[in-house]
């Protein structure tokens, strides 16, 4: 015999408050590594599979020798790190996202209740690996989101049956507002996965976005 469905935490969810920066912060770590806060509302993010943890691990490796690289050419600073909170807006909701992979520009002083982490002003380039459950979000509403939020660079990462490897690469890069495709990759066509020149020149091969996998 099928036993009633409890919808207490589900009722508990629908009138849960706005989240607010101070109420995140307040957050255990535990928790807070497994949200997004959307227009100040709570966005469970499922934890990343073995592969799209892998490709994840080696576009930080790559994009982090190509920033070194410019940045003693061009005396600047960047850091890449992945799974690291972007804050789009504290006001009049709080709104942040935390890509796979960010390239952003160094943050020498805390800057106060967002402490080291980046604004969305920060950074140069976001990647997103997209996965099952993450298809719609990373394709339309993510791109939507930092396109108004002035990321300049936008890349999306297909695999294989949404569980790897990595099948296509497509980059965009903001013109006026919104992203224009500045290039595709597809596996069995393009030697490289990636090919680019912005935010620093990078070329990786299908197989070196697979280490690991």
């Amino acid at each position: 015999m099928a036993l009633p469905f409890d919808f207490g935490e589900h009722k508990a969810a629908a009138f849960a408050p706005e989240m607010t920066l101070e109420m995140y912060k307040a957050f255990p770590e535990d928790a807070s590594k497994q949200i997004e806060v959307v227009d100040g509302w709570m966005v469970r993010c499922e934890s990343a599979g073995p592969s799209h943890q892998a490709i994840a691990i080696n576009l930080i490796v790559a994009l982090r020798d190509s920033a070194r690289l410019a940045d003693d050419r061009k005396k600047s600073c960047h850091r890449v790190l992945g799974d690291i909170d972007v804050l789009i807006s504290d006001s009049p909701k709080l709104h942040f996202r935390r890509p796979d992979v960010v390239v952003y520009r160094c943050i020498d002083d805390d800057r106060g209740r967002w402490g080291r982490k980046p604004y969305a002003s920060d950074c140069v380039v976001v990647v997103e690996i997209v996965s099952a459950d993450s298809v719609t979000t990373d394709i339309r509403d993510k791109r939507a989101e930092y396109a108004a939020a002035g990321i300049p660079a936008y890349w999306i990462v297909r695999m294989t049956d949404n569980d790897g490897p990595a099948i296509s690469v497509e980059r965009f890069l903001l013109v006026d507002g919104d992203y224009i495709r500045e290039g595709l990759a597809v596996r069995g066509r393009d030697f490289h996965a990636i090919d680019a020149i912005n935010p620093f020149p990078l070329k990786l091969t299908w197989q070196q976005l697979d280490e690991g996998l």
